[in-house]
């Protein structure tokens, strides 16, 4: 058999093979090649080659959150939002000691008055001093906003979970109820419920809820159902993956394989998702309030300040410009982070430095 010398160009492992294929003998690399062919170097062996640890380098093994983290601090735009939000909750959480007046504090000589370096967002018809009526009415708003968004995203995960996972007439169920919550005409229900129940605090049994809480309670009975599509959608094609397999091979129960095995792979839809529900929470109660059917006075919120604005018309446009700024700020932020988590979490997208 007329042996066939391995070209210059294969890699080692390959002329190792051929030379293996002819006769099965190793011999040396001259002897291999024909006549003509250029002579490779071999490859570098004994104590040349060093282990990462014996040269001195130490190499940090991180995990995916760690990879998350480094991806969300590559987007700017989300930094500087997630740098406006925080100081505006601190701002929100020590409104007395950061307010330069009470909430209901007047200055009769200074009656709607214009913005100055006294009062910078102005005073409203009754001379309070409306810097200090935005922060207290961030503080109602910012607390609402969170409230129904953590309510909301609970109940979502949990009825997306359990039909996910579980699917059959129990999914069946679950999405009839959803796609029947979706059905109801949103602004109507709202509407109704708050002029029902969110126009003062109710009492039910020993527990009382305040005006705001029911607020809160009513927004979240409505903004569940997109998260709950989302996280079932994740189920639906998680659970069928191998290492679900392999939990409930060795025995795990269901709610064990639900909690630590897939939820955890649907932390990023459901993060984003939320900070989705933080900005229309917001927007959707000083919707309310302008209406009259959010949160009533004595409690401040910032949609009930621009309606208290809007009486005074175009004459006193600091009393509506200021907290709608504040609101469209609030918005921005919370939709800037949103686009940052989402690119951080879903290991697709690519962010350039």
């Amino acid at each position: 058999m007329t042996e066939r010398p391995p070209s210059a160009d294969q890699l080692p492992e390959d002329r190792e093979e051929v030379g293996i294929a002819a006769g099965g003998v190793s011999r040396p690399a001259a002897a291999r090649l024909g006549s003509g062919a250029v002579a490779l170097p071999e490859e570098p062996t004994g104590p040349g080659l060093e282990l990462t640890y014996e040269s001195g380098v130490e190499l940090k093994a991180r995990s995916q959150w760690a990879y998350a983290r480094m991806r969300f601090f590559r987007h700017r735009l989300a930094v500087a939002s997630l740098v406006v939000l925080v100081a505006l909750a601190f701002v929100a959480i020590f409104a007395k000691q950061v307010a330069p007046h009470g909430f209901n504090d007047q200055d009769l000589l200074n009656i709607a008055a214009k913005p100055s370096w006294e009062h910078p967002f102005g005073t409203d018809l009754l001379g309070r001093d409306y810097l200090s009526r935005v922060i207290f009415g961030l503080r109602t708003s910012l607390w609402v906003a969170f409230f129904v968004s953590i309510l909301s995203t609970l109940i979502g995960t949990a009825i997306g979970a359990v039909a996910g996972y579980y699917g059959g007439v129990i999914d069946n169920l679950l999405m009839r109820f959803t796609d029947l919550i979706l059905t109801l005409p949103g602004l109507a229900v709202l509407l109704t419920a708050a002029a029902f129940l969110g126009q003062e605090a109710q009492r039910i049994g020993p527990i009382t809820i305040s005006q705001t809480v029911m607020i809160g309670l009513i927004l979240a009975f409505l903004f569940w159902t997109g998260l709950a599509r989302i996280v079932r959608g994740v189920f639906l094609s998680l659970r069928e993956k191998e290492f679900v397999e392999a939990a409930r091979a060795s025995g795990a129960s269901d709610l064990r394989i639900i909690v630590r095995h897939i939820l955890p792979n649907t932390v990023g839809p459901i993060v984003v998702t939320m900070t989705l529900i933080v900005a229309t929470a917001i927007l959707v109660e000083a919707a309310l309030s302008f209406l009259g059917f959010g949160i009533q006075p004595p409690n401040p919120a910032l949609g009930s300040l621009i309606a208290d604005g809007n009486v005074g018309g175009l004459g006193f446009w600091w009393l509506v410009t200021f907290p709608g700024l504040v609101i469209v700020l609030i918005a921005l932020a919370i939709n800037f982070i949103g686009d940052g988590l989402r690119d951080a979490l879903d290991p697709t997208q690519r962010i350039r430095a």
